[in-house]
């Protein structure tokens, strides 16, 4: 973040394993984080060694498409299609086949990162730093494509979209100024304006993203040490201020917008400050006038907490972690703390994973909303255990009132990645394997008491050279349709960049 969280004086940096070498990406060069140099730990020799699947985080960016390209569906990069599997009682009697896009064979022009991805009506949309597209979910043709302006990357982006449309933010590549909006139905580009978002600690680090949301009648912006907000007719400004906090504004701290979302047609902020006595305020803010309706702010108990993101919005669930303990807060309606759940170190076998941008890089050095790999009910936190390639892990249910957890469920030889919808009684979760050879799965695991019903095996084979399967720590998993849609969070040059998996 552009002021990131410190932590018994030193901030707190985002720890994410990399992937094996060998898999069409280098291995990362020693690099400097705050409290001194670190590299990421050399590949074991062979492949019946582990390999983590996560990435350290890269610059999180989202689309500004100022060049439109639509693409008339019989025109777009035809997928490769594989053959179909019998239908299963749980899949749709919808016309579908299973399809895959790969970078290699030129199916998606190249990108480097992944910011977003929705489902939207009858298509998958991707945000990506070069550009915006729709693929047409039943057999991802493309309905569409969004250039980024000419020299720019996407910076930024919606949580979600509202009426069809997305706001997205755009900027050179260690600036992020402007904005624009993009309607989903066609992809053709609206307004473009700066955003001017107010920072206290000016200098040679500007932010490197922003989180944008649609709410009402304006574009909301959070991005480092300040919030701003956008007509959504034209893109005028409406309003620009620094984050501040009542308590110890005599002391002008230095605050920064961790995380947003939007709620009940206001824009639900997580903030921290460098100084003073609060570790972590929860705002509600009017995105039209810039009021902000509620405010709470609580105490700090050790260090500060960093990693700090928004796991949902209803109920209101939000994580964030010290040196070493993780720590999920529950809020009210009235943003006042119902109780606290503890985490456990995301890097031990037992610690829940937490905001980890669920397959998509992170950005250390801006503000952005961090997709987490958890599925939550009004009584029930869904989570996941740290995926590491090559052990298994577990899906977990922990109880929102009493911080206990209900049940632990493994997949034997399977990498649970993410729970990704309930459907009758059973959590439907994403499973890589313990080997890159190995089949991708899907299974049902009850919510009574964490029983795990096989429900889907599929093997994922990559480009024609490349016979491994894809490195499932860089998918975001989305369920819908009956079937898993997996999206690459980066440009898989040996790799396939979206594939389905169904019954």
């Amino acid at each position: 973040m552009t002021t990131p969280s410190p932590s018994d004086g030193a901030w707190q940096g985002q720890r994410q394993p990399w992937p094996q070498q060998g898999y069409g990406y280098p291995q990362p060069p020693q690099q400097q984080y705050p409290g001194g140099w670190h590299q990421a730990p050399p590949p074991p020799p062979g492949k019946s060694k582990k390999f983590l699947f996560w990435l350290i985080p890269l610059i999180v960016v989202v689309v500004a498409a100022a060049v439109v390209i639509p693409i008339a569906l019989a025109g777009g990069a035809k997928p490769r299609e594989q053959a179909a599997q019998p239908p299963s009682t749980s899949a749709p009697a919808a016309n579908k086949v299973k399809w895959r896009l790969s970078g290699l064979e030129g199916d998606v022009p190249e990108y480097k990162q992944g910011v977003a991805t929705w489902l939207y009506e009858d298509t998958l949309v991707v945000v990506r730093d070069k550009y915006v597209a729709a693929f047409t979910r039943a057999n991802g043709e493309r309905r569409w494509l969004t250039e980024v302006p000419a020299g720019k990357r996407a910076c930024g982006a919606s949580v979600e979209p509202v009426d069809g449309k997305i706001a997205f933010a755009y900027g050179e590549e260690k600036t992020c100024d402007n904005a624009a909006l993009i309607d989903l139905k066609d992809g053709k580009l609206g307004w473009q304006q700066p955003m001017e978002v107010p920072q206290k600690l000016k200098g040679d680090r500007p932010p490197k993203s922003a989180i944008l949301q649609i709410a009402g009648d304006a574009v909301f912006v959070t991005q480092g040490e300040g919030m701003a907000s956008l007509d959504l007719a034209t893109g005028a400004p409406k309003w620009a201020k620094t984050h501040t906090r009542e308590p110890d504004q005599a002391d002008d701290p230095t605050c920064a917008g961790q995380d947003a979302v939007p709620r009940d047609g206001k824009i639900i902020v997580a903030m921290t400050c460098l100084t003073g006595e609060y570790g972590l305020s929860m705002l509600r803010v009017d995105a039209s006038t810039g009021n902000i309706e509620v405010a709470e702010h609580q105490p700090k108990e050790s260090s500060s907490l960093g990693n700090v993101g928004i796991i949902s919005a209803k109920p209101l669930l939000v994580y964030g972690k010290t040196t070493d303990t993780g720590t999920y807060f529950r809020f009210g309606d009235d943003l006042k703390l119902a109780s606290k759940i503890d985490g456990g170190d995301p890097f031990t076998p037992d610690g829940l994973t937490g905001a980890d941008g669920q397959g998509f890089d992170s950005d250390a050095s801006g503000t952005e909303h961090l997709v987490s790999p958890a599925l939550v009910t009004e009584e029930v936190l869904y989570t996941i255990t740290m995926p590491q390639a090559g052990t298994v892990n577990a899906l977990v249910a922990v109880d929102l009132k009493t911080g206990q957890r209900k049940w632990s469920a493994k997949v034997p030889e399977g990498t649970v990645m993410a729970p990704l919808a309930i459907e009758d009684g059973q959590v439907i979760t994403e499973v890589a394997p313990v080997t890159r050879t190995g089949p991708q799965r899907v299974v049902k695991v009850a919510v009574a008491d964490g029983a795990v019903t096989p429900m889907v095996e599929a093997p994922i084979e990559n480009a024609d050279n490349d016979k491994n399967g894809p490195i499932a720590g860089l998918y975001r998993n989305l369920w819908a349709d009956g079937r898993v849609y997996a999206v690459s969070g980066r440009f898989p040059k040996f790799s396939l960049d979206i594939y389905t998996v169904e019954p």
